[in-house]
């Protein structure tokens, strides 16, 4: 038995989601995450796979965008790899139709 002491990472808290419907497949979802997604449930979904025009489409209709892309002196997420990572859970899940429902939150966007 031990004990674990680490510096909280720092940055702004990103949701990616999936979820299995039976008509569609996976459609996967993304938005502000932490709190924020609950709070504000502002999140964008899509049909698995997606490609990188997709994601940033997904990204683009959050209504956080300004925030994710940074806002007065704060620094805003990287955005194309926000999309990247989207678009490579999306491949994944096309393989993995076992996965039923995923939640990652909070993913750090910077």
């Amino acid at each position: 038995k031990g004990v674990l002491v680490a510096q909280m990472a720092r940055g702004t808290e990103l949701f990616l989601g999936a979820a299995y419907e039976e008509k569609f497949g996976h459609v996967v979802m993304c938005g502000l995450g932490g709190i924020y997604v609950e709070v504000l449930k502002d999140v964008a979904s899509g049909l698995a796979p997606l490609t990188m025009g997709e994601a940033m489409s997904m990204i683009r209709q959050l209504r956080s965008y300004k925030i994710l892309k940074g806002y007065r002196r704060q620094e805003g997420v990287n955005i194309k790899k926000f999309a990247e990572i989207i678009v490579r859970l999306s491949t994944l899940l096309r393989f993995a139709t076992e996965i039923k429902e995923l939640d990652i939150n909070p993913l750090l966007g910077n």
